[in-house]
């Protein structure tokens, strides 16, 4: 009894210093927690089957999850293939607190509000508030995406060069969910402390492509909308013809198994990434 006791401590104690590394905004902190996540899933294992093999198991366990979401959920559901961008009304402070401050963080950086859009796919629904720097020829975007209880919000910059080329970055805190078009270049930064710290990042990428600002297109603010979707467009076009996505009729679209495989792979980099 006394060891069995002393088995469960070392677990929650595990867990108690995983949560608490995961609490900080450090990081090399998170990452201390997200291995001492695993060592508790190993604990556990060990303890419950007295094998390495066993520990083995219930860490390989948190790799399984998102394969069995993806093809037993994910494939499932069916999007549009052209969705359409539309003015959209903000969403509560309640649901969306971050979005004043944001907003402010913006426009003292010379960004200028440019109106609130959005779209729906499947069940997710995505809000954008949008903004532009003509001196930067730069345009901002705060989002948010909401799944039923779940949501999140992001901050991405695009700049668009006179090649056709799309320069974002962002700190979507997740993996691309479908490939990129060759015209289109990302570069997440998810570790962001701020509106200004993003914007730095983004103006270093540029520099880092060779970019310079007489390179970059003048964008017709009305149209800011219609350039995001436009986007969306090429980026579905790509993915269907590379296979990761397939038309199911009805202008929708569902993933693939490649598709499968390719979101399975995105989600386990970015957990080994953590």
């Amino acid at each position: 009894m006394d060891t069995t006791l002393q088995q469960i401590l070392y677990v929650a104690a595990a867990i108690v210093f995983a949560i608490a590394c995961r609490s900080f905004d450090n990081r090399f902190i998170q990452k201390l927690g997200w291995l001492a996540l695993l060592g508790a899933s190993y604990l556990s294992g060990y303890y419950l089957t007295g094998t390495h093999a066993g520990g083995g198991i219930f860490i390989a366990a948190w790799f399984m999850l998102p394969w069995l979401e993806i093809i037993f959920r994910v494939r499932r559901l069916r999007f549009p293939i052209k969705s359409e961008i539309k003015h959209r009304f903000p969403p509560s402070r309640e649901v969306f607190p971050e979005l004043g401050d944001l907003s402010s963080e913006a426009e003292d950086a010379g960004f200028t509000e440019v109106g609130d859009t959005g779209w729906q796919w499947s069940q997710t629904d995505h809000f954008m508030r949008l903004f532009y720097h003509e001196g930067k020829r730069t345009q901002a975007a705060i989002a948010l995406a909401l799944q039923g209880d779940f949501g999140f919000s992001y901050v991405s910059l695009t700049s668009r060069a006179s090649s056709g080329i799309t320069f974002t970055t962002t700190n979507y805190p997740f993996a691309a969910t479908m490939k990129h078009s060759p015209k289109q270049r990302l570069n997440r930064f998810t570790h962001a402390a701020s509106f200004e710290d993003l914007l730095e990042r983004h103006e270093a990428f540029l520099q880092h492509e060779g970019i310079r600002l007489e390179d970059l297109a003048l964008q017709d603010t009305e149209f800011l909308h219609a350039y995001i979707e436009r986007d969306m467009s090429v980026q579905i076009d790509h993915n269907i013809t590379a296979g990761v996505i397939e038309p199911t009729g009805n202008g929708e679209f569902r993933y693939s198994w490649r598709g499968c495989v390719f979101l399975y792979w995105q989600v386990v980099k970015d957990m080994l990434r953590v």
